[in-house]
C-alpha cells in the first residue's frame, strides 16, 4: 500500500466525487497512466506521447517553470473499491452523493500503489515530470496539482477528454507572443532563456511590428493585432503571428541578429516601399489589400524568404539598407513573374504583373499554399534577383 496521505478538497457535482489536491512528484508518476489508442484492437483513446512536447515542459519545470494547472485524472469504476476517501464532513458528503446533489469541503485520498490514476488531460506535463526525475534529483517531492474524478468508467473518462480537448480552445499565437514579451519585459532571466534557445526572434519581431505600425509605410494598418477583430471595410491581411514568423529569416541574419527593432523596421519597411513601386496596383488605396495576397501568407512568407539575399546584395553594392531607390533596382523584375491559369472554356492564359497575386482563381501566388509552396515561390523569386557574389568587390 503507498502510505502517503493527500490532503485537499473534496468537491461533489452531481453527485460526482473530484478530488481538488496535489501529488508529490514520484508519487504520481508511479500511479499514472494514459490509455493510448491502439489501431489494431481499437482500444484506447489518446493519441501516442510526443517526446518533443514531453522534454520541452521538463526543460520548462527544470529551469524553475511553475506547474499551476492540475493534470485531470480518474480512478475508474472498477478501482473505486481500493481506495479511501475521507471527507470532513461524512454526512454531508454521502447525502451529497445519495442524492446527486452538490457539496464542497475539505478532504483526503488515499490511493494503493496498485492503483493506476488515468491522466485524460495532462500526459505531456506528467511525462516531463518523468523526465525530470529521471534526470535531476531533489525533485521527487516537488507538488504537482491534480484533479482526480473518482469513479467515472472508461466510456465517461472518454468524454471528459473529448470534451477538453475540444471545447476548451488554446490561446491564440499571436495572443501567448504578447503575453510572453510582457512577461519578458519585466524578467531578464525568461529573455535571456529566450536567446538562449533562439527564440529570441519572437520578441524582437513584436517590437519590429510596433515600430512598422509607426512608420506609415505599407504595412501600416494591414498587421491583424491580438484580439483585434476584422471587419469587411479594414486592410488588414495578414495576423501578427504570422507576420512574425515570415520575418524569422531576417530576425535571424548574422548582421541584424542584434540590430535594434527600428533599424530593422526600417529596411523591411523601405523594402516594402520598393515593391509597392515596381507593383502599385495592390498597393493603391482605392485597392482593398484583401484582393490580393502579396500583403497575405503567401506573399509576406515568400517575400521575406528572399530579402536576406536582397540585403546582401545591397550590402556588397555599398547602398544603405533603407535606400529604397536601391531597392527598387534590385526588386525591378519583379513584375516579371508569370504562371498559367486555365478558365473555364479551357483556354489557356498567362498571368504576369499585379494579376500575378490576386486571391482567388483569377491569381497565380495564392495556389502556393503550405511551406512547400510558399518555398516555392520564394525560388522563384529569387530566380528574377541579382545574387550577392555579382557584386563583390575585392
Amino acid at each position: 500500500m503507498d502510505k502517503q496521505r493527500n490532503d485537499g478538497a473534496l468537491v461533489v457535482q452531481r453527485g460526482q466525487v473530484i478530488f481538488l489536491g496535489a501529488m508529490p512528484a514520484e508519487q504520481l508518476t508511479r500511479h499514472a497512466r494514459v490509455d493510448v489508442f491502439d489501431p489494431h484492437r481499437k482500444t484506447g483513446y489518446q493519441r501516442e506521447r510526443v517526446e518533443a512536447r514531453v522534454r520541452s515542459a521538463s526543460n520548462y519545470y527544470e529551469d524553475g517553470g511553475r506547474f499551476p494547472n492540475p493534470i485531470l485524472a480518474n480512478v475508474r469504476a472498477d478501482d473505486v473499491d481500493q481506495i479511501e476517501v475521507a471527507p470532513a464532513d461524512r454526512d454531508a458528503y454521502a447525502e451529497a452523493i445519495e442524492t446527486d446533489g452538490d457539496w464542497i469541503g475539505a478532504g483526503s485520498l488515499h490511493v494503493p500503489a496498485e492503483v493506476p490514476l488515468w491522466i485524460y488531460d495532462g500526459q505531456h506535463r506528467e511525462g516531463g515530470i518523468e523526465d525530470l526525475l529521471e534526470r535531476v534529483s531533489g525533485f521527487e517531492s516537488f507538488p504537482v496539482p491534480l484533479a482526480i474524478t473518482v469513479g467515472l468508467s472508461v466510456d465517461e473518462e472518454m468524454t471528459e477528454f473529448y470534451e477538453v480537448n475540444t471545447n476548451a480552445k488554446s490561446v491564440k499565437t499571436d495572443l501567448a507572443w504578447e503575453l510572453l514579451r510582457k512577461r519578458a519585459a519585466s524578467d531578464p532571466e525568461l529573455a535571456r532563456l529566450l536567446d538562449e534557445r533562439g527564440q529570441d526572434w519572437i520578441l524582437r519581431g513584436q517590437e519590429v511590428v510596433a515600430k512598422l505600425q509607426e512608420m506609415g509605410g505599407p504595412w501600416k494598418g494591414s498587421i491583424q493585432l491580438p484580439n483585434q477583430k476584422k471587419v469587411k471595410s479594414d486592410r488588414l491581411t495578414i495576423p501578427q503571428a504570422q507576420f512574425i514568423r515570415s520575418l524569422k529569416p531576417v530576425l535571424e541574419m548574422p548582421v541584424l541578429a542584434k540590430g535594434a527593432a527600428g533599424t530593422i523596421a526600417a529596411i523591411v519597411d523601405a523594402y516594402w516601399k520598393a515593391i509597392a513601386r515596381v507593383l502599385p496596383e495592390p498597393f493603391a488605396r482605392e485597392n482593398s489589400p484583401k484582393d490580393f495576397v502579396i500583403q497575405k501568407g503567401p506573399g509576406a512568407i515568400a517575400l521575406h524568404r528572399v530579402l536576406p539575399q536582397v540585403i546582401e546584395v545591397m550590402r556588397a553594392r555599398g547602398n544603405g539598407l533603407a535606400d529604397v531607390d536601391s531597392y527598387v533596382d534590385i526588386m525591378k523584375e519583379l513584375p516579371n513573374l508569370s504562371g498559367q491559369i486555365t478558365r473555364e472554356d479551357g483556354s489557356v492564359e498567362t498571368v504576369t504583373g499585379s494579376a500575378f497575386w490576386r486571391s482567388g482563381p483569377d491569381g497565380i501566388a495564392s495556389g502556393f499554399t503550405g511551406d512547400a509552396g510558399r518555398k516555392r515561390l520564394g525560388v522563384m523569386i529569387q530566380a528574377l534577383l541579382p545574387r550577392p557574389s555579382m557584386d563583390i568587390q575585392l
